[in-house]
């Protein structure tokens, strides 16, 4: 045993001196300005054992060699490694963050910038913020996308990116289902008409929300205000899916007010324009079904599918 753990003291210590050796090494050919070799001492050095300061060598090195994307990984790592060093992390990619973008490296661009945003999820990002809502956007990140936005929308050069920002917003809110906040950002972009397409699109979004809070207040049992947001999301430009759905909501709101013709034309209108077998269809036709073979109509609203 003493045997075996001696071998295991040398081994350790022949590594940590392999680290060292690399790392003197790469700290004479980055002197000299040969930052690859520089780099691939370090990298030799990170395998034999990894230290904070390497990963910050590594880092610095992987920039001068314009390899942004390991540039922001190593930077990352260094903030991981040791949390004391993370202003120290976060300056260096910021550094990468303007020779990415300076380079049009978007994909080395975005991971910098998430990492900064993990090393110091408090610093501003300011102009590179747009560019991180936007990712976060794609990438269908929407508590991420729900929290950069606003700053981009802030740091927007002109009225027109503002409001494609803010249109983004809307989007993410309403896939949060947080349509208080969606609804007057739509309202805003439609009544400012800055960019048509993105209008458009806006209109679309506060067609989703008003349904959206249609079936949410019939959910909670307040059928009058439900029928007031599934009357606003049949409003003329709506998609017709909306539209369709929040006919299927009205019916459900004639049926909870004892009103079964009433119900029974909704449903019929959910049924209108749409594709036989399609969702919305089988809901109606299913509703219909079930008031024709009922002996009595329910007072209850159905359950929202």
């Amino acid at each position: 045993m003493k045997r075996g753990a001696i071998t295991l003291l040398v081994l350790a210590i022949g590594c940590s001196r392999s680290a060292a050796d690399h790392e003197e090494l790469g700290d004479r050919e980055y002197a000299k300005g040969s930052y690859r070799d520089a780099l691939a001492e370090y990298q030799l050095g990170l395998k034999a054992h990894e230290t904070a300061d390497l990963h910050a060598k590594t880092a610095a090195a992987a920039l001068h060699t314009q390899d942004y994307a390991l540039a922001a990984a190593e930077y990352r790592e260094l903030a991981d490694k040791d949390r004391s060093r993370a202003g120290e992390a976060a300056v260096g990619l910021e550094r990468v963050v303007r020779a990415a973008l300076a380079a049009n490296e978007r994909a080395a661009l975005v991971a910098a910038l998430r990492a900064l945003q993990v090393v110091t999820p408090t610093r501003p990002l300011g102009r590179y913020a747009r560019i991180a809502a936007l990712d976060a956007a794609d990438r269908g990140d929407t508590a991420g996308a729900l929290g950069l936005l606003p700053s981009a929308v802030a740091a927007a050069p002109d009225g027109r990116s503002a409001d494609s920002l803010l249109f983004l917003y809307g989007m993410a809110a309403a896939r949060a289902r947080d349509c208080a906040t969606a609804v007057p950002v739509f309202e805003g972009v439609i009544r400012r008409q800055r960019e048509p397409a993105v209008s458009d699109g806006a209109r679309e979004g506060l067609s989703l929300c008003t349904l959206l809070e249609g079936q949410a207040r019939l959910e909670h049992g307040k059928p009058a205000e439900a029928e007031a947001w599934f009357r606003r999301a049949t409003a003329p430009g709506a998609p017709a899916d909306v539209a369709r759905a929040a006919y299927l909501g009205l019916g459900d709101v004639r049926l909870a007010q004892g009103d079964v013709p009433g119900a029974l034309e909704s449903y019929q209108q959910a049924l209108s324009g749409g594709n036989p077998g399609d969702s919305i269809a089988v809901r109606a036709q299913q509703k219909i079904n079930a008031l024709g073979k009922a002996d009595a109509p329910s007072l209850a609203p159905p359950q929202q599918l």
